[in-house]
Parts: C-alpha cells; sequence; structure tokens
C-alpha cells in the first residue's frame, strides 16, 4: 500500500511539473510594483530568455510593452504565445487586442521580409489610425528609406511628430515640403496649424493658413469626400477668425 502512495505522489508531482513547464507562474512579478515598469519588464525579459515557451510571462510581457513604447514587440509577443498556446491565450484579458496583434504582426513580419513600400505604409496607416503614432512613425520611416519621394508619407511623420509632442521637427519637416511644394493643401494646413496652436506664433501660423485657405477656394484638390472639404474649410475659417 505504502509503494502504491508513493508511485502515486511521484506520478502527481511529475504532473505538477508537467504543468507547471507548460504554464508557469511568474510569482515574483506580483512582488514588483506596478509603478517599476522597468523592473518587471527586466524581471520578464529574463524568464523568457531562460524559457522561451513560457505562455504566462510572455503574455505579462506584452501587457508591459503594449503600455511602454513597445507596442510592436508586445502584439509580436501576444502572437507567439497564441500559436503556442491558443485556448489559454484566449481566456486572457488581452486577448481583446488578439486580432489586431496578429494582423499587425503578420503585417510587419511580411514587410520586413520583402521589404515592401505598400506593406510598410498600410502598416504604418493601421498604426496612425488607432493612434500609436510611435509605431506609424517607425513604419513610415521604413518606407521612406526605400523611396524618398513620398510628400504624403512625409507630412504623416510631420503630424506623427506633433503627437509625439516633437513640435520643432514636425514644424521643420512641413516646412520643407512646403518649399518643395508651395502649393501642397495638406502641408500649408498643418504647418499652419502647428505654428498657430503649438508654438503660439499667430502671424507666420496665419500665412500658411490663408494659402490652405486659397487652396481649397479656388483649385480642385483631392477629399475623400464632401465632408471632409467642408470640415476642413470651416476649421480654416475659426483659425483664421480667431
Amino acid at each position: 500500500m505504502n509503494r502504491l502512495k508513493i508511485a502515486f505522489l511521484l506520478l502527481f508531482i511529475m504532473t505538477l511539473n508537467i504543468f507547471a513547464k507548460e504554464f508557469p507562474v511568474c510569482k515574483e512579478y506580483f512582488f514588483i510594483k506596478e509603478s517599476q515598469t522597468q523592473e518587471k519588464q527586466s524581471f520578464l525579459e529574463k524568464i523568457l530568455t531562460e524559457d522561451p515557451s513560457n505562455v504566462e510571462c510572455m503574455l505579462k510581457l506584452a501587457s508591459v510593452y503594449l503600455r511602454s513604447d513597445k507596442v510592436s514587440e508586445g502584439f509580436d509577443l501576444i502572437r507567439r504565445a497564441y500559436v503556442l498556446e491558443p485556448k489559454f491565450v484566449e481566456r486572457q484579458d488581452i486577448s481583446k487586442v488578439l486580432d489586431l496583434a496578429i494582423r499587425l504582426s503578420r503585417l510587419k513580419e511580411i514587410a520586413k521580409k520583402n521589404n515592401d513600400i505598400e506593406l510598410w505604409n498600410e502598416l504604418g496607416d493601421t498604426y496612425f489610425e488607432i493612434g500609436i503614432f510611435d509605431e506609424a512613425k517607425k513604419a513610415y520611416n521604413n518606407s521612406i528609406k526605400i523611396d524618398k519621394d513620398q510628400t504624403k508619407i512625409e507630412i504623416l511623420l510631420a503630424i506623427c511628430d506633433g503627437n509625439l509632442d516633437k513640435i520643432y521637427k514636425a514644424v521643420h519637416r512641413l516646412k520643407k515640403i512646403v518649399q518643395k511644394e508651395p502649393y501642397n493643401f495638406y502641408a500649408n494646413y498643418y504647418l499652419g496649424k502647428v505654428l498657430k496652436n503649438s508654438l503660439d506664433n499667430n502671424k507666420e501660423g496665419r500665412k500658411y493658413l490663408l494659402m490652405a485657405q486659397y487652396l481649397i477656394n479656388n483649385k480642385k484638390l483631392d477629399f475623400e469626400n464632401d465632408t471632409e472639404a467642408e470640415y476642413l474649410k470651416n476649421d480654416i475659417e475659426s483659425e483664421i477668425v480667431e
């Protein structure tokens, strides 16, 4: 009877070890204060270096990355975890961004592999639309490295700079575009907005806004729809009147 008990206990312990290997719990992680983001990140990265298939810690590190400037790496980790343990990942709160994570991670992988302008721009546009401007900027910069003659992407990079509080960089980029293309509506419009509202330079900002107003009233511009054109007209008018 004792031998049977011992055999059962050994089997139970072995089962626990297997389970622990598949779903290891990062217990020490919870003793690190929430404000100590770098400590959490370093702790989890060390675990994953030693145990690359640790799905639970993978998701915890992904969560840390998503709250920092490593959103793309966070999405990559979620995708990696999902490949290893799909059912486990689907049960976690982080699964709310699972579809987006898989899509963006795959798109980045293909863009890197092919080094394709359209793919880099699609990746940048997706990040831009959801307001993750640092990742959008990385993608757009990869596109610009392939082809520098992309005015639209340069304008989007300037908007990213503005949203990342790199105002002078945004102004410098937009001024270069206006020097090259004096009648570019969007370059004049955003430059006027940034100068007026971010740098309190009303005089210079108004100059570019007036040019934007002239272009929208007198030139045939390509807008997505009439609603966008009407919004821009009204916005320029309100900026100039103030």
